[in-house]
C-alpha cells in the first residue's frame, strides 16, 4: 500500500513520461494485489478519511478588543479611500474643464 501511496504521487508531476510510467506502475501493483480500484477504495484496510477540527484556546487574547481593534483599522481605511477617492473626482472634474475650456478656444 505505501509503494502505491509513492507512486500515486507522481502521477502530478510536470512530466508526460513520468506521469504515464507511475500510472502504469500502479495498475500493476494492482493486478500484483488482485484488487480492482473499487475494491481498494473501499477495502478495510485503507485509512478512513475524518477530517478533525482542533479547537486552540489562545491565552491573552481578547477577541471582542480584537475585533473592535480591526475594526477601528477597517473604519480608518474607508476613510482614507474615501478621500482618496473624492481627491480623484475633483482632480478629474479639474482636466474635464480644462479640456472643455481648450475646445472652446479652438473653435
Amino acid at each position: 500500500m505505501t509503494r502505491l501511496i509513492r507512486v500515486l504521487g507522481l502521477l502530478g508531476s510536470d512530466h508526460v513520461g513520468e506521469r504515464a510510467s507511475a500510472a502504469l506502475a500502479a495498475h500493476r501493483l494492482m493486478e500484483k494485489s488482485g484488487l480492482n480500484w473499487h475494491q481498494l477504495l473501499e477495502h478495510p484496510d485503507a485509512p478512513a478519511s475524518k477530517v478533525v477540527v482542533k479547537r486552540i484556546h489562545e491565552y491573552g487574547i481578547e477577541h471582542h478588543q480584537a475585533a473592535e481593534a480591526r475594526m477601528r483599522q477597517l473604519k480608518a481605511q474607508n476613510d482614507k479611500l474615501t478621500a482618496d477617492l473624492k481627491t480623484a473626482r475633483r482632480l478629474l472634474a479639474v482636466i474635464a474643464e480644462q479640456a472643455r475650456k481648450a475646445s472652446m478656444q479652438d473653435e
